[in-house]
Formats: structure tokens, sequence, C-alpha cells
């Protein structure tokens, strides 16, 4: 009896878990995009340029692809917790130091250090919530977690104009470092394992089950096509909001209601596709609804529009994300998640590095932002077709 009691809170551990996992992902995104809203206040005080501004964005997603896969490989052989506290000190200790940047060279190297500290997080929840949760409780579990990225804007949104008005840019950049170290502290003494790896496991296991599995590359593949639009969006949408005239709270409305849509969207995912057991199918349909929501948002011009498009165009594009860590995490199996979760996602983050510095071109060669909604929207299409022959192989298999 006493075993069975002591069984029952152990697997209720599991949504404590799962709520560390939450706020790890989410202080990566706002420590990442506390950026994007600072941009109107930084780059005139600086004296720097848009492509510059851009860079900063792919600066971090340099350091951020680095670690991906490093971090995968040590989650799946030793376990979460380390690496996650040292990920969060590491990337709260250099969001503070941007805080003291006089100019564009320290900010850049700051933003590529603030990368490698959170490359590690999300094979690592990845791994701790394939450990923790069945399969029939991954969709809610997975949903929640990836609720964080649009949770992140949210907060980034709402909370880095307020910290900038109280107490300057350089403020809002201390205040946000100082809240993601001390996360890091409490990390390393509240996680626990289930199934703490022993070490014994091959380091080049998971290269072999990820890149002999066909299923796994295309859905990574697909994966770099909704972060291309994900991120343009959440780099450019406020400074293409403060071009039409409105104020940095404006466009942060805006930003916040995309993020309330990017919020709920994950977690309705996660349910829908635990009961209706296609994980796929749902994946294509928010790919479809993005594609003309990424070319009508970029059309509005008055501010109630831009909040109701805004918050459909959040809803549907994070609509995509658990269903993707999902299929990789189910595809590698719970001993190569965080492995297979790694490699994915510095797949994924590419479109990060790469995209913010092409939008920002586009824009500092046109003048205008008319042509980067039209190459946001051509990410997902693309994404479609790499997604149509997932499954197929597999599946003619089991019929056979």
């Amino acid at each position: 009896m006493e075993t069975q009691m002591k069984k029952d809170e152990f697997n209720q551990y599991r949504w404590v878990v799962l709520a560390l996992m939450f706020l790890c992902f989410l202080f990566t995104f706002v420590t990442r995009f506390a950026w994007p809203p600072l941009i109107p206040v930084i780059v005139p005080a600086l004296g720097m340029k848009m492509t510059q501004a851009g860079a900063f964005m792919s600066a971090f997603y340099f350091g951020y692809v680095v670690t991906q896969i490093p971090a995968g490989v040590l989650a799946d052989r030793f376990g979460v917790r380390l690496i996650l506290a040292i990920s969060l000190i590491l990337e709260g200790v250099s969001t503070f130091g941007m805080g003291y940047m006089q100019g564009y060279d320290t900010g850049f190297w700051l933003r590529a250090v603030t990368g490698l500290g959170a490359g590690a997080v999300f094979a690592a929840c990845s791994r701790a919530l394939m450990e923790w949760f069945p399969a029939k409780e991954r969709g809610i579990a997975f949903g929640i977690m990836l609720a964080a990225p649009s949770g992140g804007i949210v907060l980034s949104n709402y909370i880095v104009p307020a910290l900038n008005q109280a107490f300057g840019w350089q403020g809002a950049f201390k205040s946000i470092g100082i809240a993601t170290v001390l996360l890091g502290i409490a990390i390393y003494f509240l996680v626990r394992t289930t199934d703490e790896p022993k070490g014994e496991k091959s380091m080049l296991g998971g290269f072999k089950v990820v890149f002999g599995n066909r299923d796994i590359l295309l859905t990574a593949s697909a994966g770099f096509c909704l972060m291309w639009v994900e991120l343009g969006t959440a780099t450019w949408a406020n400074a293409y909001i403060k071009k039409l005239g409105f104020s940095l709270a404006d466009a942060g409305l805006v930003m916040i209601l995309y993020g309330i849509g990017g919020v709920i969207a994950p977690m309705v995912s996660g349910y829908l596709s635990d009961r209706m057991g296609n994980r796929k199918k749902l994946l294509i349909l928010s790919y479809v609804a993005i594609i003309p929501l990424t070319v009508y948002f970029g059309y509005q011009t008055t501010l109630s529009m831009l909040c109701i498009v805004g918050f459909a165009f959040g809803f549907c594009s994070y609509m995509a994300n658990p269903q993707l860590t999902i299929l990789i995490s189910e595809f590698a199996g719970k001993e190569w998640a965080a492995t297979a979760n790694g490699i994915s996602n510095f797949i994924f983050q590419l479109a990060s590095m790469i995209g913010p510095v092409i939008l920002g071109f586009s824009i500092d060669a046109t003048g205008s932002f008319n042509t980067v909604w039209w190459m946001m929207a051509a990410g997902p299409l693309v994404g479609i077709l790499l997604l149509l022959p997932v499954g197929r192989k597999s599946q003619t298999a089991a019929v056979n």
C-alpha cells in the first residue's frame, strides 16, 4: 500500500515537471523576443540599420542552432536537469549584459551567447515529457509546453515596453536577465526524472535513428518552413506596425493578441490530436490556413483589423507546433527523443538564423514591407509538399 502511494505521488509529479518545462521554454522565448519590441527604440539611439537589427535575431539563432544537437545527445545520455539549469543561467547572464551594450558589435556577440544557452532547452524539455507522459497524454502535454513560444511573445510584448518606460531599454534587458538566472537555479533543485540515462548508450546511436528515418527528416524540413514564417512575423511585425504610424504600445497590443492566439492553439491542437489520433492531418490543415493569413495580415492598415487578423494568424500558425514535436519524438522513440528533437530543431532554426537578415535586406532594398509577407507565405506552401509523403512508407509496411 505504501509503495503504491509513493508511486501515485511520483506519477502526479509529472504535472510539476510539465509546469517547469513550460517555464524553461517560456523564458527562452522571453529572452529572444525581448529584442524586437526594442528595435524602434534602440536602432535610432545607437545609429543602427534595420539589417543590423535583423542580424541581432540571426546572431541569437546562430548560437541557438550550434547547441541543439550536442544538447540533445547529452540529454539522452546524462539527463536533463543540469543541462537546463546551465542553459538558463547562461542566457540570463548574457541578456543582463545587453543592458550595457553601446554598439552593434557587443550586442551581436551577446545575442549569440544568449542563443548558445537557449539552444539546449527544447531537446531536454522534449525528453522530459516523453519520459513522464504516456502516449495518450502527450498531445496535451506537448501542447501546453509548446504554448510557451507564443506565451513568450505575449509576455515580452507586455513587459518589455513597460520595463522600457520605467527603466529604459538598458533596465529592461537587466530585469529579464536576472529573472532568467533565478529560474535556472530553481530548475536545478526542482526537476526530477523518471528514467535517468545510465551513460552507457552510444553517442552515435541517435544519429543512426534520425538520419535513417525518412519521416523524421521530412517532418523536420517542414518545421523549417513553419519557423520561416513564425520568426519572420515575430521579428518584423512590430516594426511594420510602427511604420504605419502606430505607437510602440499599439504594436505590442497586436503582437500580444497574435501571441494569445498562439498560446491557445497548441493546447487545442494537442487535445484534438490525442482524441483524433491523426497528428499529420492537423499539421497540414494549419499550414493551409497560414498561407493566406500571412499575406492578409500584411495588407492591414487599421489597428482593429491588425488585432483581429493577428489573433487568427497566431492561432493558425501555432496549431502546428505540438504536432511537429510529437511526430518527431514518436518516430524516434523515448530513448532517442532528445537527440531527434535536437537535430530537428537545428533544422528548424536554420530558418530563424537566415530569415530575419534576408527579410531585413528586403525591407532596406525596397523601403517597404510589401514583399516580406509574400516571402514568408512561401514557407508553409513548401512545408505542405514535404509533409504529404510522411507516414506512407510505414503505413504500407503495416498493411503488408
